[in-house]
C-alpha cells in the first residue's frame, strides 16, 4: 500500500470508529486493542522501522472492525449484566503480542490440547463471573460501575500459574487464571485487578512518584512479603486498601460470609497502616502521589474502629 494510502487508511479507520460510538471515548482511547495497536506503531515511529510501521498501518482496518464487533455484541461470551468481553481462545493478536512476559501465548497457540484443554468451560466461567458481579454492585455499586468503565476484557487462561493479572501496557484487559476457590475469591481478583487499572487511568493523567525515583526493589510489602519498588509499592498499597473498603462492604451483605470478610479486611488494614508511615516518609512520592496516601491513611482511619468493633463481637462469639 502506498504511503498516502496507508495515511487515508488510518484517518479513514479512525474517523469510523469514532461516528460510530458518539465522542469516541468508550470506543477508541480507553479500548485496549486500539490503544495496543498504538502502542505498537508509536514504539515502530520511534525505531524509524518503515517495514512496521507499514505493517501496522496495513492493520488498522482489521483493528477498527475487531473492535467495533466486539463492542456491539459480537463476540461470544460477555459477562452478564455487562459490555465485559469474556476470552480464552480467541484473543487480538495485539493483545496477545502485548501480553507477554505477564504470559506466554505461543506455546498454546502451537499445541494441540489448545486453551479449551485445561480448566471448566468458558460458559461456565461467565456464570462464575456473572455472579461476582452482582455481588459486587450489591455491596458496593458505584465500584462495580467503575469496573465496568476500566476494564474492557477479561481473558480466563486456566493454565496460568497466576491467580488473577494486569499491566499497563494491556491496560483494559485482566487475566484469571484458575486459582480462585470460591466466588468469594474470584470478587477479589477483579477488585484487586481493576485497582490496578484505575492507576494506570490516574497514571496517564499525573505522576505518583517522582520521575527520578530509583527503580530498586526497595519496599518489603507488609500484607505478602514481596519485593517492589516505590512504584510498585504505592500501587499495591491502593490495592489494599481498596481491597479491606471492598471486604467491609462485602461482610453486610450475606451473613454465611459476614466473618471471612471482616477477617480479610482486618487482616489486610494490619497491613496497610504499615505501609502508611513508610510510604508518607519517602521524599520519591511526588505531590499528587503524597496526597493520595494521605487520602486512603484517612479511610483507613475511620474504618480501624468499625473493623475492629466487629471482629471483637466475632472473637466472642466464637468462645
Amino acid at each position: 500500500m502506498a504511503p498516502d494510502a496507508t495515511r487515508e487508511a488510518v484517518q479513514n479507520g479512525i474517523l469510523d470508529l469514532l461516528s460510530g460510538h458518539g465522542d469516541g471515548e468508550d470506543g477508541l482511547y480507553v479500548d485496549p486493542v486500539f490503544t495496543a495497536w498504538m502502542n505498537f506503531l508509536g514504539r515502530a515511529f520511534a525505531r524509524g522501522d518503515e517495514k512496521e510501521i507499514m505493517f501496522h498501518c496495513e492493520n488498522v482496518a482489521q483493528v477498527m472492525a475487531r473492535v467495533k464487533g466486539r463492542l456491539a455484541g459480537e463476540d461470544r461470551h460477555y459477562i452478564p449484566g455487562t459490555r465485559i468481553a469474556l476470552l480464552q481462545d480467541d484473543f487480538d493478536p495485539y493483545i496477545m503480542a502485548a501480553t507477554p512476559p505477564s504470559y506466554d501465548f505461543e506455546p498454546l497457540l502451537t499445541s494441540e490440547k489448545g486453551l479449551n484443554g485445561y480448566g471448566h468451560p468458558l460458559a461456565l466461567q461467565k456464570e462464575l463471573l456473572g455472579l461476582a458481579f452482582e455481588n459486587i454492585a450489591k455491596a458496593w455499586p458505584e465500584l462495580r460501575t467503575q469496573i465496568e468503565d476500566v476494564v474492557q476484557i477479561v481473558g480466563y487462561l486456566p493454565n496460568a500459574t497466576f491467580r488473577s493479572c494486569s499491566a499497563a501496557r494491556y491496560a483494559g484487559v485482566v487475566y484469571l487464571g484458575n486459582l480462585d476457590e470460591r466466588i468469594l475469591d474470584i470478587e477479589e481478583s477483579i477488585v484487586h485487578e481493576a485497582g490496578h487499572q484505575v492507576l494506570y487511568r490516574l497514571g496517564e493523567l499525573v505522576p505518583l512518584v517522582q520521575e527520578d525515583a530509583p527503580k530498586t526493589d526497595d519496599y518489603t510489602l507488609p500484607w505478602s512479603g514481596s519485593k517492589r519498588d516505590l512504584f510498585g509499592f504505592l500501587h499495591a498499597f491502593y490495592i489494599y486498601t481498596l481491597l479491606t473498603k471492598y471486604f467491609w462492604r462485602r461482610a453486610a451483605i450475606n451473613e454465611s460470609e459476614h466473618k471471612d470478610c471482616v477477617f480479610r479486611a482486618a487482616v489486610i488494614l494490619v497491613g496497610s497502616e504499615k505501609a502508611i508511615p513508610m510510604l508518607l516518609k519517602d521524599d520519591n512520592l511526588s505531590p499528587q502521589g503524597r496526597t493520595l496516601v494521605e487520602a486512603l491513611a484517612k479511610d483507613m482511619e475511620v474504618l480501624r474502629p468499625d473493623i475492629d468493633s466487629a471482629w471483637s463481637k466475632i472473637a466472642k462469639s466464637h468462645g
